[in-house]
């Protein structure tokens, strides 16, 4: 297999924000890349961008920086009308040069990842279906380690509790000390109050915290007026998350989309009618995560934004989205299930849902090394929203909204076993049958080793499936085969399969999912 390629913004060099952060991360980065012998490039039309800026003492200390990486040269580009209904409106030279970046990368396939900073790269990656090959510096960083290092890195527990049970010395709270002027007084009053929170456990740290109240409709807009123009009608159920905070050393690990599920999903299955936080524009990547997940900005105070997500349409004064899985990010975790939307049957083994999904083992005999990874008890391990399932069945045609339905095979420890136990939507299917498509096509989102990923194509003629989905819920309880074969959905269950909308319905019925 050749050297993998990674392309470079060449922001992230310059360090145009942030500067100390950036040239931190980058360093280890390119380090990363050296053991690692994964090559590092520039494109020539970030040089040429460069090579206009009017300052040359500047200038020159920039370029001299370039220098040290590869190029990518001599890449032909289409005219910019064929760009724009692919790759969005090119406006500004700036635009054309992050197209020019992602034409490199998604079209003629000369880099397996890019990596930036740029939020409207990443938006536009989003857009043309390459995010899962697009990274931050953060990260790309935990991509190496998790392809290239094999280190044990244990689950990390999402608990609930109050405020008084947190450790307030815990230093995930300095940099909230800094945002916030009068922090302590205010965690002060948490305290007194016995308010609500959750704590994402990373051995002995605090890795993540969200601090929850309830509100009322008027208490949102006598806190600013200017929102009520942001909804159809009054929400009748509202939970503010005061804070919102994951520890800086535990950036690019995905605890805020882990964090941000556990939020959700409560309040979805308590009736909430809408969840809303306050963020500061200079946490872009806290904006974009909410934002991906149907979070709207209602109204601006202060500097900060009021950013705001309900459940279902007619209560925000949003179109709501007619496409399946568009539908699905803005009223996460609900999805659409009419007959417009595909549903399948997924067999999945025991040990590959284990690992897909740790937080809803159900096992009879817990074993110590089931204890020690956080399987049993009360504790909920974390678990992202985005995943990816790989298997080599017969099936060639998924679309965007699909819904999946997980059907855990036999077996012996399981208290699921043969049972329907989880929902996930569709956002992305590939077929390949090559190792090197099926590592970058699984890059962000899969929880196997690069060997164990490189078995799914070697000394197998049939073609790997990378079906790329959202986690909407688990199925409490799980349905039984027989409730399956009783309403029609007849075996054999050994393979993806179809199921039609008629019987769908009869299943809907009795599909009820968890309360976290």
């Amino acid at each position: 297999m050749s050297a993998e390629k990674i392309l470079i913004d060449t922001n992230i060099i310059i360090g145009l924000e942030d500067n100390k952060e950036i040239d931190a991360a980058f360093s280890a980065l390119q380090k990363k890349c050296q053991e690692n012998d994964v090559q590092i490039y520039i494109h020539e039309a970030s040089r040429h961008d460069l090579e206009r800026d009017k300052d040359d003492p500047r200038k020159r200390v920039i370029l001299s920086k370039l220098d040290k990486f590869l190029e990518l040269r001599g890449i032909p580009m289409p005219a910019q009308s064929a760009l724009n209904p692919l790759y969005g409106k090119i406006i500004k030279p700036n635009d054309f040069v992050d197209v020019t970046l992602l034409y490199a990368l998604h079209d003629v396939g000369a880099v397996d990842f890019l990596v930036t900073q740029d939020r409207g790269i990443h938006k536009r990656a989003r857009q043309l279906g390459v995010d899962n090959r697009v990274f931050t510096v953060d990260a790309a960083l935990v991509w190496l380690r998790d392809k290239y290092e094999k280190i044990s890195v244990p689950l990390p527990f999402i608990e609930e509790k109050q405020c008084q049970q947190v450790n307030r010395h815990d230093d995930i709270f300095t940099s909230l000390q800094a945002d916030y002027s009068g922090f302590n007084q205010w965690f002060d009053g948490c305290i007194r109050k016995h308010r609500a929170c959750w704590t994402i456990n990373f051995n002995s740290a605090i890795a993540g915290i969200a601090i929850r109240k309830d509100e009322t409709y008027a208490d949102l807009v006598k806190e600013i007026p200017s929102a009520k123009i942001a909804f159809l009608r009054p929400p009748q159920k509202i939970t503010k998350v005061c804070t919102f905070k994951i520890h800086e050393k535990f950036r690019g690990e995905k605890f805020g989309e882990q964090l941000l599920k556990q939020i959700l999903w409560w309040a979805c299955r308590n009736t909430y009618d809408l969840v809303y936080l306050t963020v500061y524009p200079k946490h872009k990547e806290l904006v974009d995560l909410l934002q991906q997940y149907g979070f709207e900005n209602i109204a601006r105070s202060n500097g900060e934004m009021y950013l705001a997500k309900s459940f279902s349409p007619g209560v925000l004064a949003s179109q709501p989205p007619t496409e399946a899985l568009e539908y699905h990010r803005k009223f996460y975790p609900n999805f659409k299930s009419d007959p417009s939307v595909g549903k399948l049957l997924v067999p999945i083994k025991p040990g590959y849902y284990k690992t897909l999904f740790p937080e809803n083992m159900n096992l009879k005999q817990v074993g110590l090394f089931d204890s020690l990874g956080g399987l049993s008890g009360s504790k909920i391990p974390g678990n992202t929203i985005r995943k990816v399932y790989i298997c080599h069945a017969q099936i060639n045609s998924i679309n965007p909204g699909d819904i999946l339905l997980f059907f855990q095979l036999k077996d012996e420890n399981s208290k699921d076993s043969q049972c329907l136990v989880t929902v996930g939507i569709v956002d992305g299917f590939d077929i390949t049958d090559r190792s090197e498509d099926l590592l970058r096509l699984t890059a962000k989102r899969s929880v196997f080793s690069k060997a164990a990923l490189e078995g799914f194509t070697e000394g197998n003629s049939r073609k790997v499936k990378v079906i790329n989905f959202l986690l909407a819920g688990h199925i409490k309880p799980p349905l039984p085969y027989i409730f399956l074969e009783k309403i029609g959905i007849t075996g054999p269950y050994q393979s993806i399969r179809r199921v039609d909308d008629a019987h769908y319905k009869l299943l809907e019925q009795e599909l009820h999912f968890n309360e976290y």
